[in-house]
């Protein structure tokens, strides 16, 4: 604990000095969203190579532990377009590998966009008393559970199973989730049936929706209505968002205005990334086409 603390006092102030000499830079740059009749699903789509591109900064996160050491990229670049009625961002960042399987060691790559649902809430995950924020979150592992189906452990160690499972259907690899339909046999899968929205064997989309108010507050909301897809390809992730404009839930943004702010944050899993070890960014400023 002495070390940590040690530690994190002098982290914090580098971390609040470079966030006040990225700040004129993020502030500098602009989201514009364009409009279009169709909005792209596939982040490799054509339509997308005539969106304007806006370069964010991003920063290693040293504010609290566990802190990012050092920065392995310095900006992530964002596109945006909107039908009038649905907003779609595409996110790219550079990444050498795609790291989407989980072990011990071993993290999800990952982004995250960010909206103040109260005026003022700091980029920084919001804060206490009344600085509310909304965060938008896909992951590469949830990605490849669409992609390829539900990563267990034989995809991470191909000759690794146990031989019986009980009540389960068939026999060994007991692959999830065609082996564990009979609910008796799921009882074992303790965050299933807690109902924790990780661990879902059908997942139908690679995003979450969460709410945070400060450090140590980030909740899941039950209903989501983003829509997300990642690819990666020569080197780069790109990823996109879409959900409505507007919504009735009260934990959603809404986009009611032309204009607006909004914040970013990447995790490499590759480099050791997870949790509060990522790069962040400073609230960006957008503005729809009229």
């Amino acid at each position: 604990m002495k070390t940590i603390q040690r530690l994190g006092y002098p982290i914090s102030l580098i971390s609040f000095f470079i966030l006040m000499t990225t700040m004129a830079t993020a502030q500098e740059a602009s989201i514009t969203v364009k409009r279009i009749e169709a909005l792209p699903t596939n982040p490799l789509a054509e339509e997308w190579q005539s969106v304007p591109v806006t370069e964010v900064p991003v920063m290693p996160q040293q504010v609290t532990m566990p802190a990012l050491a050092q920065a392995f990229i310095d900006k992530i670049t964002v596109q945006a377009l909107t039908d009038g009625k649905t907003i779609a961002w595409r996110l790219s960042w550079q990444d050498d590998a795609a790291d989407s399987n989980v072990d011990v060691g071993r993290f999800s790559d990952a982004v995250a966009i960010e909206l103040p649902l109260n005026t003022g809430a700091s980029p920084m995950m919001g804060h206490r008393g009344g600085g509310k924020v909304q965060i938008l979150y896909w992951k590469g592992l949830w990605q490849k559970d669409i992609d390829e189906g539900f990563q267990d452990v034989q995809d991470v160690h191909p000759n690794y199973w146990s031989d019986l499972y009980w009540f389960a259907d068939g026999q060994f690899p007991y692959r999830i989730p065609d082996a564990f339909k009979n609910p008796y046999s799921q009882q074992w899968f303790i965050a299933k049936t807690a109902n924790n929205p990780v661990a879902i064997f059908n997942r139908q989309q690679p995003v979450q929706e969460l709410i945070a108010e400060g450090w140590g507050t980030l909740t899941h909301q039950p209903e989501s209505v983003t829509r997300g897809k990642g690819v990666w390809a020569e080197g780069k992730w790109n990823v996109v968002f879409s959900r409505p404009l507007t919504t009735t839930d009260p934990n959603d943004y809404q986009f009611n205005g032309d204009k607006g702010e909004m914040a970013f944050a990447v995790w490499q899993g590759g480099k050791n990334n997870v949790g509060g070890r990522k790069h962040w960014s400073n609230w960006t400023p957008y503005q729809i086409q009229p």
